[in-house]
């Protein structure tokens, strides 16, 4: 009966251990098609990996120590692609009797499939779909649309940088013919927009707040370094605001210098003419009047007249400088230098630090360095400001106590292992403690062997009777001697004895005595 209840405990605990100590399960994939849910499940059975599905079976929920290798394993068939198809719609379809219409669709579902598996495979995505919309170009018509594209992302609760979203929006307009990444929309499944699709490259309001917080902390980061290699670590504190202009602007200007004057081209033109009208000697008369009359003497004068033109074009210099400035550009800085003062340890180590504030000549050397870093533009507006300001100890504890927090920092599922471990420890003491250590004890105590050996034909009840017997007795007082020589002969006896009876019992019953063997090493 004793053993009994032993190995029932004994099968209780293994159960529970068992029971509570296996992994709990994990998520492998959601919102699946069926015939991918199908697929993969398929070949979990065949793998051997115990699933789950939930749902309407779009879920699979596997152990969570298998995730990682059932989710190597559907990769490597290359089973999951998200709902959507790629390149893989041409494989088994026949281009007999498909109109031009549907041929573009189907390029257009396969090209769009594809950017979403590629996206899918960003580091922080966790899933993708990209709509791609081509204008078609109409009859008789000159222009055409320019193609846009939409793309929605999860993110599952992290936020992405603005050289993430630019690189998939880089991604998808270098698949589609004639997309610029301008005119391509990124959002997440927050309902959030990370990028705006427009006709200008300006900063969305993510990205240009992703671009505000970056220059700031490598700002802070700068100024940080060098002010706590002069004045000691934890010594100081920064703050930095800066304003930046999102705006792409292009100016273009167009400059003449009248100084710079250059011969373009040079034209002469000349003329010469002569006269040679006679001049008359007298007046008119009658005679020379009446039809068919001698003309009038004349004496032959002659002139010559000869003008001269010289044309020259001139080129004035003429200057055209295009300047884009970019997204970006800083147009005020504020910066804030809080500085401890100078603490003193007590002479004989014991008391406390004496403070002591620091210097103006520090202070000054402090905002020189700090202005140096930023490359302070008094004209741009910038403000630089260093204090010395004594420093609460308690304050500073309290900042080393939550960066020491933040290491223990664990997730619900390491919350809850550890949990069930305690439970398990826990239920495990008290069953050795309460349970398996009194019945051992009882088991393998005088009174379990009694037991036991009365079953072998009494060889305790003979053990007890020689013990209680002692040796024969001898005539007179024995001497100390003697009485040292009948307790070892007495020994001996019972020891060869004790050993005979076992040797005997272990013959007439193995079972038993592997059992009893057993309990002895187990408790050891």
């Amino acid at each position: 009966m004793v053993l009994g209840v032993g190995a029932g405990v004994a099968a209780v605990l293994v159960i529970l251990m068992l029971r509570v100590g296996q992994s709990p399960d994990a998520l492998l994939y959601s919102n699946l098609d069926l015939k991918e849910a199908g697929d993969i499940t398929a070949s979990l059975e065949q793998a051997g990996i115990k699933y789950k599905t939930q749902g309407d079976g779009s879920t699979i929920m596997v152990n969570r120590d298998d995730v990682g290798t059932a989710r190597m394993m559907v990769a490597q068939k290359g089973l999951v692609t998200s709902g959507s198809v790629g390149y893989e719609l041409f494989d088994n379809q026949s281009v007999l009797g498909q109109t031009e219409f549907q041929q573009n669709l189907n390029e257009k579902r396969a090209l769009e499939g594809e950017l979403s598996r590629n996206i899918l495979s960003f580091r922080g995505i966790s899933s993708a779909k990209v709509m791609i919309a081509l204008p078609r170009r109409e009859m008789f018509a000159s222009d055409t649309a320019e193609p846009t594209a939409a793309v929605t992302v999860g993110v599952g609760g992290r936020a992405l940088t603005g050289d993430q979203i630019q690189a998939i929006r880089n991604v998808v307009a270098s698949s589609v013919p004639g997309l610029k990444p301008e005119r391509v929309t990124v959002t997440d499944t927050a309902n959030r927009t990370l990028a705006a699709g427009s006709s200008d490259g300006g900063f969305s309001a993510a990205s240009a707040s992703d671009a505000k917080n970056e220059a700031e902390m490598q700002l802070q980061a700068r100024i940080l370094d060098i002010v706590e290699g002069v004045v000691g670590p934890g010594a100081a504190r920064v703050q930095v605001t800066a304003e930046i202009d999102h705006s792409r602007a292009t100016t273009q200007e167009q400059r003449f210098d009248p100084d710079g004057q250059v011969v373009r081209s040079t034209s002469t033109n000349g003329t010469e003419s002569t006269d040679t009208t006679g001049q008359s000697d007298g007046g008119a008369t009658a005679t020379n009047n009446i039809p068919g009359g001698a003309p009038p003497a004349t004496t032959p004068v002659g002139s010559t007249d000869t003008a001269n033109t010289e044309t020259t074009n001139y080129e004035i210099s003429n200057t055209t400088t295009t300047t884009i400035r970019e997204a970006g550009e800083v147009q005020k800085l504020a910066v804030a230098v809080a500085v401890d003062g100078v603490w003193t340890p007590a002479a004989d180590g014991q008391g406390e630090p004496t403070f002591a504030p620091r210097s103006a000549e520090d202070i000054a050397k402090i905002d020189a360095l700090v202005k140096a870093a930023i490359g302070f533009d008094q004209p741009r507006g910038d403000q630089v400001k260093v204090e010395a300001i004594r420093f609460s100890r308690d304050a500073s504890g309290a900042g080393g106590t939550e960066a020491k927090a933040s290491m223990l920092d664990f997730t619900k599922n390491d919350i809850m292992r550890g949990v069930e471990l305690l439970v398990l420890l826990v239920t495990g003491l008290l069953l050795i403690f309460f349970v398996l250590r009194p019945l051992l004890k009882s088991a393998t105590g005088p009174g379990g062997v009694a037991a036991l050996a009365g079953a072998g034909g009494g060889s305790v009840t003979q053990l007890q009777a020689t013990l209680a017997g002692g040796a024969p007795q001898l005539g007179g007082p024995p001497s100390e001697m003697d009485q040292r020589l009948d307790i070892a002969r007495i020994e001996g006896q019972v020891k060869a004895s004790s050993v005979k009876k076992v040797a005997e019992f272990v013959d007439k019953h193995p079972d038993e005595s592997t059992a009893i063997l057993r309990s002895w090493v187990h408790e050891s």
